[in-house]
């Protein structure tokens, strides 16, 4: 019998549910590959106001399909704040508290928060497990990046110490974008550094997408919305997250210098705790080009809604962490829907630019932003085609069952 393998990441969710993949296309193809994969998961579903315990219960088991998901109970929140955290610490804690429920894995794949998290590498040691750690973002790093802290501040000193002790521990580091182990560098924590981090054992899976899922979803699940379907309308469409690090508010100030083409329309889906603040300032600057569509869209609409773009948009703060590269799960989704992608944030090792994928630069006004989208919605037809099939192909260096390969490569060594 193949080895029993737990996926730990707090914010997995059932498939229904699920937009970024990783975790679930991860458990599917490790599934299909005998292997036998518990997800191990918050019971309160992130950006939504859906909590699957609603007692006392400690956790619950749940069966999607041939997926297997505890549920462990965790605070509700809806923005970031206390509850939040005290929620990414139940996480760990709790979990500490129901392993022995469970036989035994041979390896925990662990996607980390940063130090939150950090607790659950007692638990491979407890259970003699392998422990395998995903590094998805770069926390705390992303603290600075934002503004949130200064490098100097006496709790970015203790936080970058758990990162270090974290990575240090595990047996097997694998970041999902390109720059990790620069990262390490330039952390000073390789050993070339005069660190203790063996590099050789630190690895670079990407995010990805589900390309048969992708073309299937799309073939049998279509909107009737007329926002999609008028054949007069250049969509402009962003879908994901809706907070401070999305800095919507950078691509609204494009759409706002295009208002008065009548024939470009800004589709927003997505939620967040600024969402409501920008629906306002659409509203009173009479941005009847900005619309907000649904807070949440079910994952089995989203490559329909993707493919009705005229230009698919990646928008975020510009931060020094875009130099270790870039993996955000709707990229690929991007890349399946086969449509030019406009981004606002410069970054290394950037597939974007790299593919000639559309644009991908730091706008530097939003003059200069809505000129980019401009750009992309004027192609010649015959540019616009070639540039719509580059999109499409790269997405297959991004497939799920591919990347499986990778991490199977990693448990079994």
């Amino acid at each position: 019998m193949k080895k029993r393998i737990w996926l730990v990441n707090q914010y997995a969710m059932p498939p229904h549910l699920e937009s970024r993949l990783r975790t679930i296309k991860f458990a599917q193809y490790l599934t299909s590959a005998g292997y036998d994969v518990t997800i191990f998961a918050s019971s309160f579903m992130h950006n939504m106001d859906i909590n699957l315990i609603e007692d006392g219960r400690l956790f619950i088991e749940r069966q999607y399909g041939d997926l297997k998901f505890v549920h462990i109970n965790t605070m509700p929140y809806r923005k970031n704040g206390l509850a939040r955290i005290i929620g990414l610490f139940q996480f760990s804690l709790r979990l500490r508290r129901v392993v022995n429920k469970f036989p035994k894995p041979d390896v925990i794949v662990h996607t980390a928060m940063v130090p939150f998290s950090n607790p659950i590498y007692f638990v491979a040691k407890r259970l003699n497990a392998k422990h395998i750690v995903e590094v998805l973002d770069l926390w705390p790093e992303t603290f600075v990046n934002l503004g949130i802290m200064r490098r100097s501040n006496p709790i970015m000193w203790f936080l970058y110490k758990a990162e270090r002790w974290l990575y240090v521990r595990a047996d097997e580091l694998v970041f999902s974008m390109e720059g990790g182990a620069q990262y390490l560098h330039d952390r000073g924590w390789t050993r070339d550094e005069g660190g203790i981090i063996d590099l050789s054992h630190v690895h670079y899976i990407n995010n990805g997408v589900d390309i048969a899922d992708f073309d299937s979803y799309l073939e049998q699940n279509k909107l009737d919305d007329p926002d999609l379907t008028d054949s007069s309308i250049k969509r402009i469409i962003y879908l994901g997250s809706i907070r401070k690090a999305n800095h919507l508010q950078h691509l609204i100030d494009a759409a706002e210098l295009l208002k008065q083409r009548s024939d470009i329309k800004f589709l927003i889906y997505g939620d967040g705790d600024e969402r409501e603040d920008l629906v306002a300032y659409c509203k009173n600057h009479h941005l009847d080009n900005v619309i907000f569509k649904d807070k949440w869209i079910d994952p089995k609409f989203v490559p329909y809604v993707l493919s009705c773009a005229t230009v698919n948009i990646l928008n975020y703060l510009q931060g020094s962490f875009a130099s270790y590269g870039g993996s955000q799960s709707k990229l690929f989704q991007y890349m399946a829907s086969g449509r030019p992608i406009c981004c606002n944030l410069k970054m290394m090792f950037c597939p974007i630019t790299k593919n000639n994928l559309g644009i991908a630069r730091e706008f530097t006004s939003p003059k200069e932003y809505a000129d980019a989208i401009l750009s992309l919605v004027n192609m010649d037809t015959t540019v616009r085609q070639e540039m719509c099939n580059r999109v499409r192909s790269t997405a297959y260096e991004y497939d799920y069952k591919a990347l499986t390969n990778h991490l199977i490569r990693l448990i079994e060594d």
